[in-house]
Parts: structure tokens; C-alpha cells; sequence
């Protein structure tokens, strides 16, 4: 798995930012299956989506939700590394 520093770079973020639990949960598991559903679109499109929910929260001021999805990225992006490329460093 990608460490959170690695994950934090990644999308823009100081890894202070976000109050994170130390382990992705079943939870965020179960967060993870639910975008999974749409990888017929592609795994940069998956990204993309689980990107656009965490800026989302960012913006509405939802630490919480930002961090769950912060963990569902981690996860994501261990599972599928090639998707680090593109269509997610387009949304910094």
C-alpha cells in the first residue's frame, strides 16, 4: 500500500491537514467497492471520481469525509498504480 505521505503528495495536500486514522478500515473498504462498481469506465475515471468526492468535502469544510476518502484513494491507487498517472493530477 501507498504510505500517506506518497498519497498526500500525490494529490496537493499536507498530510496534517486531514485527521487520519492510521489503517483504512472495512469501511473504507466497503467505500472502495462502491466506486468499483464503475470500473467499466476506467481506472482514471475511478480516480477521477474519488478525487472529485474528496475536493468536494474539502471545500464543504468535511475533514471527516475528506479523510474517509483520502483512505479509499490510498487504497485505490495500491490496488490500481497506474491510475496515478493523468486524469488524477489534473485535478490539484
Amino acid at each position: 500500500m501507498i504510505s500517506m505521505m506518497q498519497c498526500a503528495d500525490f494529490i496537493g495536500i499536507a498530510p496534517d491537514e486531514l485527521l487520519l486514522c492510521a489503517i483504512p478500515s472495512a469501511r473504507h473498504k466497503s467505500m472502495l467497492t462502491s466506486y468499483l462498481f464503475n470500473i467499466k469506465r476506467g481506472e482514471k475515471a475511478v480516480c477521477g471520481m474519488i478525487l472529485g468526492d474528496f475536493w468536494g468535502f474539502m471545500e464543504l469544510g468535511a475533514q471527516e469525509r475528506a479523510a474517509d476518502l483520502f483512505h479509499v484513494l490510498r487504497l485505490f491507487l495500491s490496488a490500481h498504480p497506474r491510475s496515478i498517472c493523468a486524469a488524477c493530477t489534473v485535478m490539484k
